[in-house]
């Protein structure tokens, strides 16, 4: 699909409560609701700001905990997992009682990302209808060493598992990360997928007001990681990257940040080459980013993205613009 000019501008209001605990019970809620105001097309269309909604409620769920031994969320609650990002609807229960461990199980059957420059309504992701199940489990029993292994199932369509290490230093650290897919014959046989996996790579460093990364990820050539991320992902850097996650992709990418008095910047650069079927693709993406804090409560941010594709399906380059100024009280 051509990308069209256009521009929009958006008031967001989020709103958030807890109850205290009662007995271990307590509740928790958050709404966001969006304002357009003011919306310009290239020729003059309607409604491409990315709304799906003027007001959604992001979280609503029962709450209990247990002598910080265990807690269990049910409803609506922010996903934190490697692969179950942004707003869910289900459950998870985390369990905290083996030292230095955290087992995490979840259910999902509906997902909704929702923020100052988008909010989508909660929906089933691929049209996958029967949700997702997750166990997560992480360990730091070595000092500055997390160890997270993780299985995901997806009925009639996916089994995916994989296995997460961190290792940070003071001044160094670095990410390895491999996820495997197991699709079921017929979804198979209905989507012409084959298994896929993902496999990341990440060394980065900070020293003082500076920080460094650099990247690697790698999909199969027999099948894309998409459905891997239909609940999520933790792993892209760019605020778009199109074709992380496809057929055949290896990105590479760099980043630098830099903090002075109460200015953060950015910088974000990465190639990704896809598609071993054909002569083979390319896609570049820079994001550019600065931020600065006014107070404690007030700041803003602007982010340039720019987006170089080798045309495929009629996609064509393009630059993106983000602007915000955000209060909290």
């Amino acid at each position: 699909s051509i990308k069209r000019d256009f521009a929009f501008g958006n008031g967001n209001l989020t709103l958030g409560y807890n109850t205290a605990s009662f007995y271990g019970f307590s509740l928790g809620t958050q709404v966001k609701g969006n304002i357009k105001l003011g919306e310009k097309h290239k020729d003059d269309r309607k409604n491409e700001g990315p709304f799906e909604n003027n007001a959604l409620i992001t979280q609503a769920y029962l709450q209990y905990s247990l002598n910080e031994m265990l807690l269990i969320k049910a409803g609506r609650y922010e996903g934190e997992l490697e692969w179950l990002t942004d707003y869910q609807q289900g459950a998870i229960a985390e369990i905290t009682a083996i030292p230095d461990t955290t087992v995490s199980l979840a259910f999902s059957n509906r997902k909704a990302e929702s923020g100052i420059d988008t909010s989508e309504d909660f929906h089933k992701p691929n049209d996958l209808n029967k949700g997702i199940y997750v166990v997560d489990i992480k360990n730091e029993s070595l000092e500055g060493l997390e160890i997270n292994p993780y299985y995901y199932q997806i009925p009639d369509a996916v089994k995916f598992y994989g296995l997460k290490t961190s290792y940070n230093l003071e001044h160094f650290g670095a990410i390895a990360q491999y996820a495997k897919s197991s699709l079921t014959n017929e979804y198979k046989t209905n989507n012409s997928l084959e298994n896929g996996y993902v496999a990341h790579f990440e060394l980065n460093g900070n020293f003082e007001d500076l920080t460094s990364a650099v990247g690697l990820i790698k999909t199969s050539k027999k099948g894309g990681a998409d459905i891997i991320t239909s609940y999520g992902d933790n792993i892209s850097p760019f605020e778009d990257g199109n074709q992380v996650y496809t057929l055949d992709a290896r990105t590479i990418y760099g980043s630098l940040g830099y903090s002075i008095y109460d200015f953060d910047f950015g910088a974000l650069y990465g190639i990704t080459r896809y598609d071993a079927t054909s002569s083979g693709l390319k896609e570049k993406e820079l994001n550019l980013s600065a931020g600065y804090n006014f107070t404690k409560n007030l700041n803003t941010n602007i982010m340039y993205v720019n987006v170089d594709a080798d045309e495929a399906n009629g996609e064509t380059d393009y630059n993106k613009y983000l602007a915000s100024v955000e209060y909290k009280f």
